[in-house]
């Protein structure tokens, strides 16, 4: 699309020159060029300066920044985030060590639910499906990452090879019961009926009892998709398109309601939307639970004639995923948002910063955005794109994210001014994540009456919670807000073995599994325990749960993830770390325990952002209600 011909002006606003904001082509072009010809050299690096329009010292400065352009793409590459170390993350990787194999450790990989992740190679080959024609059976398979980890993929090839020549298959997003993956539906009688987990050795046996009519005999046979009782007992607002068709098949998904809300808030006009958004009492489901239609109002009064939506798709937390299954399994829910949040403030264009870790997400994305566009989704004055993060866990937080978007090291910005004001490249910005987004178009859809009925006065609407890790049932649920926490894992996973239970993500709390039962499922509810509702990820640890070793690896984790621009993140996660390896060991000092407190009043009070403000939290909760592990005078750990 040229813009510069869309109605006279620039829709990206970007100034013709200006050497500190090279933009994020810059980023794109040091990744191309570190994987095809390794670290450029001194002249190179005055090459690509000239090439961007900017300094020596900036492309310097963005190399040493992103671990993505450090690492070697031909290594092993294995997940130690939470959900994945619960699950043995960290023999994988002693084992591959001892076998003489190199790896690079990835924080998290966004398949929490199918851990522990290793990845050797990445493929491009796209999923395994099949066009059928009229009056052949439909079957119905996940090609969702975490489903593929599962076994999807193969049970698919097996598929394709065994059905009839007029049958189809079709690759469809996880509707987040993954301990029932990889499951087959299958269409009939005007409704799904489903088979899981299914190896691929049971596909003949799954064909011939739907044959046979005999499915109640077979092992694997779970009855109507409708009737389950885990999808029965959801508000699917956000996720009630995943699973039922293809994600790249605009069609169906118009059918099963994508661009209906759009079409509502195009009918009420900015202020009509605004109220909308905040009748329903929207609030961003990327952390902090900020009021959405507060953020929107505040860029909608901004005069500039450019203005900004960015989805924040860069989902760094462990144990949370559902931004990359809705874009996986639903790009249309926040493309939709995206438009309707630009219809709201008055934006001009839209980006949405991806993690690198999700590549296959990256491909149907933007065959999702090329489709909207062809049919005229996105009107005269409205255009996106896709930039990819480099690694960098602080880009999740809205202002660093921005910083990397224009193209340098992604640190954050004090404030005010807010993005609302002055956000990407100067111009008035509104930063949601994906679920937000997505939210924003279920809220459009469905109405903000109904919307708002549901849940808390405080929390309205559903959450999406993504249990994780040690569990029984691993799974990604949709309930309205309300209720007890322990209860929601206890009815949807179940708790057996779990011996502690992390909530909102590495700067989120640790409980014990009881106390959740006394914690309601809101954001008032979890912070009045102590904790947060973050991104809505629950990781359960098992009865190897070692406090003090998980306190050390996520201290590690925030002082290299420091963007180092505010000193009490920077050198308090350093003196932190320090402490706290001297803390319960046989090396401990007196005072050592008040200063570990002093630093947290300092860290949580003086930080510039989430990082250094909140990184003390999982710290003090764990050594409160685990003391044991951390009792003086004891031998030396590691």
């Amino acid at each position: 699309m040229d813009v510069e011909s869309n109605s006279g002006y620039d829709l990206q606003g970007r100034p013709a020159w200006d050497p500190g904001r090279p933009g994020h082509g810059l980023i794109k072009a040091l990744r191309r060029e570190i994987r095809a010809s390794g670290m450029p050299d001194a002249g190179r690096i005055r090459e690509l300066a000239t090439e961007h329009q900017t300094t020596a010292a900036k492309v310097r400065g963005v190399i040493g920044y992103y671990s993505d352009l450090a690492k070697d793409a031909s290594n092993i590459k294995v997940c130690m985030g939470e959900a994945c170390r619960s699950r043995g993350a960290a023999g994988v990787l002693t084992a591959l060590g001892d076998d003489g194999n190199h790896a690079d450790i990835i924080h998290c990989t966004g398949r929490c639910a199918s851990g522990p992740i290793k990845i050797e190679k990445r493929s491009s080959s796209p999923p395994v499906a099949r066009a059928g024609l009229p009056g052949g059976r439909s079957f119905f398979v996940s090609a969702d990452t975490a489903s593929v980890e599962l076994g999807s993929e193969r049970l698919a090839k097996r598929l394709v090879d065994a059905i009839g020549e007029d049958d189809s298959l079709v690759r469809t997003g996880s509707r987040g019961l993954f301990h029932l993956e990889p499951m087959v539906e299958v269409e009939a009688g005007g409704g799904r009926i489903a088979f899981g987990p299914v190896d691929e050795d049971e596909v003949e046996s799954v064909f011939e009892a739907v044959d046979s009519g005999d499915l109640d005999g077979h092992d694997r046979f779970l009855g109507p998709v409708a009737e389950l009782a885990l999808i029965k007992s959801q508000t699917r607002l956000v996720m009630g398109r995943l699973g039922d068709c293809a994600p790249n098949d605009l069609s169906s998904m118009r059918q099963l309601g994508a661009y209906a809300g759009l079409a509502k808030a195009r009918e009420l006009g900015s202020e009509g939307i605004l109220t909308a958004v905040e009748a329903a009492g929207l609030r961003g489901r990327g952390g902090a639970g900020f009021p959405a239609g507060f953020k929107w109002r505040a860029a909608a009064a901004e005069s500039s004639t450019v203005k900004y939506v960015v989805a924040n798709a860069d989902e760094g937390d462990a144990g949370t995923f559902i931004d990359r299954m809705l874009i996986e399994g639903d790009p249309h829910a926040l493309i939709e948002g995206m438009i309707i949040a630009a219809e709201a403030v008055g934006a001009t264009y839209g980006h949405v910063y991806l993690r690198s870790e999700y590549p296959e997400a990256r491909i149907i994305l933007q065959r999702a955005i090329d489709d909207a566009r062809a049919v005229g989704l996105f009107g005269s004055l409205f255009d996106m794109e896709i930039n990819v993060g480099a690694g960098a866990y602080v880009c999740g937080e809205e202002t660093a994210l921005l910083e990397s978007l224009e193209g340098r090291r992604g640190e954050v910005r004090a404030r005010p001014p807010f993005p609302a004001q002055d956000g990407l490249f100067g111009k008035p910005t509104i930063v949601n994540n994906v679920l937000t987004l997505a939210m924003a178009a279920a809220i459009l859809r469905e109405g903000a009456e109904p919307v708002g009925l549901l849940g808390t006065e405080k929390s309205k609407g559903t959450v999406v919670a993504q249990i994780v890790g040690a569990v029984p049932q691993p799974v990604c649920v949709e309930v309205p807000f309300g209720g007890s926490a322990g209860r929601l894992l206890r009815d949807c996973s179940g708790l057996e073995g779990v011996s502690a239970i992390q909530v909102g993500g590495p700067l989120g709390s640790m409980f014990r599994v009881d106390e959740l039962d006394d914690v309601e499922l809101s954001f008032e509810g979890l912070a009045k325990a102590g904790g947060l509702l973050g991104h809505g990820g629950f990781v359960c640890y098992g009865d190897d749960f070692s406090p003090r070793a998980e306190v050390l690896h996520w201290m590690d984790f925030f002082a290299a993830e420091s963007c180092g621009k505010c000193t009490p993140c920077r050198i308090g996660t350093q003196r932190a770390r320090e402490l706290l390896r001297r803390i319960g060991s046989g090396e401990e000092r007196a005072g050592d325990r008040d200063l570990l407190g002093d630093l947290d009043e300092v860290m949580s009070g003086t930080s510039l952002c989430a990082l250094g403000g909140l990184a003390m939290n999982p710290v003090r909760s764990t050594m409160q209600k685990w003391p044991e592990a951390f009792a003086a005078n004891r031998e030396k750990q590691p």
